[in-house]
């Protein structure tokens, strides 16, 4: 009973983020208003997101399985990792190009702010891109490493996997710079939480695929569920609202961008491959297997062998009359 659990939270983290987006879309214009707002509205989201956060830990922490390393993956039950880490590498590279020639050029900055106002968001801003750019190449070397082969361990890969995880860092501390870190907690929870997750993630993520500790996978599988309730429910508020003309709802949740988007999927696929991958075979064991297969196909053949037949009509085995 309990090998179904994972494969359970897998369903449960999809559902919860569909449910997640369509409550956030159909309340967060209701909370806009700064005199008339009912900014209390969003604790139903709030307590949504948490209880779905508190069920998946029980379902990942009471599963039955190992979870594998990657290297222990067969390569094509590895794919959506692989797929995924080179999509979103690839958009957080362009994302972090595109964001900083538009602050050159035209003085905008990619939010939570508008435009630099101060020294630290400048400086905290600049360290964003350039680890945007570096954890966006790792993530598409690590894709193709992936697709195509084992992963070699080393010093120099274990600190090139924590450039997403110094992006994201750095990112965490410019939000809490800026004007949006004075906001109110239910008015601000999802940012900073979707900011924490995604930061947490990266780690165990970071950890997990460099071998570094002993750490059980088992986090980063609860992690990757409840990074991809967030980002994803976040990117698709943001891009449901915008089309829906909620300029003022548009504006509030657009901190979640396409490379939060990316991300969010990256993290499912990982959590997909985590609980669904099938581990290669030891040497002994595939011959074991081998051999079962063997004798299943020469079973499923039926009828008698040429020795049944000559011992049946001579009463003796064919061996013995040559």
């Amino acid at each position: 009973m309990r090998k179904f659990f994972r494969p359970a939270a897998v369903i449960l983290t999809a559902v919860a983020t569909i449910l997640t987006t369509v409550l956030r879309v159909m309340l967060t214009p209701a909370m806009q208003d700064a005199e008339t707002g009912n900014f209390h509205v969003s604790y139903i989201i709030i307590g949504f997101i948490l209880a779905s956060i508190a069920v998946l830990s029980i379902l990942v922490l009471s599963g039955e399985g190992r979870l594998s390393h990657t290297n222990s993956m067969i390569r094509h039950d590895r794919l959506p990792m692989g797929v995924a880490s080179v999509v979103a590498g690839s958009v957080l590279i362009i994302s972090s190009l595109f964001d900083g020639w538009r602050w050159k050029v035209f003085g905008h900055t990619p939010p939570p702010n508008q435009a630099i106002i101060s020294k630290l968001d400048s400086f905290t801003l600049t360290l964003t891109l350039i680890f945007g750019v570096l954890g966006g190449m790792f993530l598409v070397w690590l894709g193709f490493k992936l697709l195509g082969g084992s992963l070699n361990f080393s010093t120099g890969f274990s600190v090139a996997a924590l450039a997403p995880v110094v992006w994201i860092w750095v990112r965490v501390v410019r939000y809490e710079v800026s004007y949006a870190s004075a906001i109110a907690v239910e008015q601000s929870f999802y940012d900073f939480v979707m900011l924490l997750f995604t930061m947490v993630f990266l780690f165990s993520f970071a950890r997990y695929i460099s071998k570094t500790g002993k750490q059980s996978p088992r986090q980063l599988l609860i992690c990757a569920f409840c990074t991809t309730i967030l980002t994803v429910s976040g990117s698709l508020t943001s891009i449901i609202l915008y089309m829906l003309g909620e300029t003022e709802a548009y504006i509030s949740s657009r901190l979640a961008g396409l490379p939060d988007l990316c991300l969010g999927i990256f993290a499912f696929c990982t959590a997909v491959c985590l609980v669904f991958a099938r581990k290669i075979l030891e040497p002994d064991q595939q011959e074991i297997s081998v051999a079962d297969t063997v004798s299943d196909e020469q079973e499923s053949l039926g009828g008698d062998t040429v020795d049944d037949i000559l011992n049946d009509i001579y009463g003796t085995d064919s061996n013995e009359n040559i």
